[in-house]
């Protein structure tokens, strides 16, 4: 419980975090999952990927899935070939083969989602693991410059080979998070729990990078002219601006990730940002309240973690 605002961002910004018991859960999965897959091939390598990898993670609701992510490196693209190449079929029936040889692991009936093999746990959590291979190659198969080489992964998506920058993307968002005086991952994260509770069809990556474009320059205007950071003016200033770059299209710069938005029609784009302007509009009403109205008005939209006034 909390009597002020600051006090109440406080506890919800420290709720958002995985519990020790829940970390230690998820990381006994994918050790075992990981330790398991390269034990059965040496020349495999396995990552953590996704939101775990960029640490924007939070804590999930008692009835939701928690979905951990793992690359699995199976080599690297050298070059094109017009015949007798590596097929995006090939490389998800390896990766199930691997997992299906394990006992425990083919009796929890692994399921092919391109591009991942997902296994489903008891305890609501599920790993999906993506089969991957290094960019050694530098362009696409249409000769489009993709550069550099040896940065980013080639991975099956809809029949094909897609580019994922995984990596770069997560030293990306750290590396702002660091320039923002830590305020980006948390604010991303009091994101995460206004979408999942208001707009759970925006994917969590496009929430991201709409974050990392805009949060950024929103500390920086505040710093430039001495005005002092706080999370409600953070997460009222995204939706203000975030109403408008919802419609155009999102990706990390110099990323070789796609488009974040690339999931979205144009009129599923112009509903979200209705429903952002929406958002945004509440949260500059909450400004103009304190105390039980303003933390009550907080919560409604973030949802059960943030806490209650008193």
């Amino acid at each position: 419980m909390a009597t002020t605002i600051s006090e109440a961002f406080s506890e919800f910004k420290s709720r958002l975090e995985l519990s020790k018991s829940f970390q230690e859960k998820i990381t006994v999965h994918h050790n075992a999952i990981r330790e398991w897959i390269e034990s059965y091939n040496p020349k495999i390598e396995t990552k953590l990927i996704g939101s775990l990898q960029r640490k924007t993670r939070i804590q999930p609701r008692s009835n939701d899935t928690f979905d951990i992510d793992i690359l699995v490196i199976l080599g690297s693209f050298e070059r094109w070939v017009s015949s007798g190449g590596i097929a995006p079929r090939d490389a998800l029936d390896k990766v199930e083969d691997i997992i299906s040889k394990h006992e425990t692991y083919d009796k929890m009936g692994p399921e092919t989602d391109s591009p991942t093999i997902i296994i489903n746990y008891a305890d609501n959590t599920k790993v999906e693991l993506v089969p991957a291979y290094i960019d050694n190659i530098g362009q696409y198969t249409d000769r489009t410059p993709a550069l550099p080489k040896g940065r980013g992964y080639w991975i099956p998506k809809r029949n094909r080979w897609a580019l994922a920058d995984y990596d770069y993307d997560a030293e990306y968002i750290s590396k702002k998070n660091e320039e923002t005086d830590r305020y980006l991952v948390p604010t991303i994260k009091m994101l995460k729990a206004a979408k999942r509770n208001l707009f759970p069809i925006m994917k969590s990556y496009h929430l991201e990078v709409l974050a990392v474009n805009i949060i950024p320059s929103i500390v920086s205007y505040l710093k430039n002219n001495g005005y002092q950071t706080s999370y409600p003016f953070l997460i009222y200033s995204f939706f203000l601006m975030a109403k408008d770059e919802i419609i155009k299209s999102a990706r990390i710069p110099d990323s070789k990730s796609p488009n974040a938005d690339e999931y979205l029609d144009h009129n599923a784009k112009y509903r979200l940002s209705e429903m952002l302007k929406k958002i945004s509009d509440y949260c500059e009403s909450l400004g103009k309240l304190s105390g039980r109205e303003a933390i009550g008005g907080w919560r409604e939209l973030f949802g059960e973690p943030f806490p209650i006034y008193g």
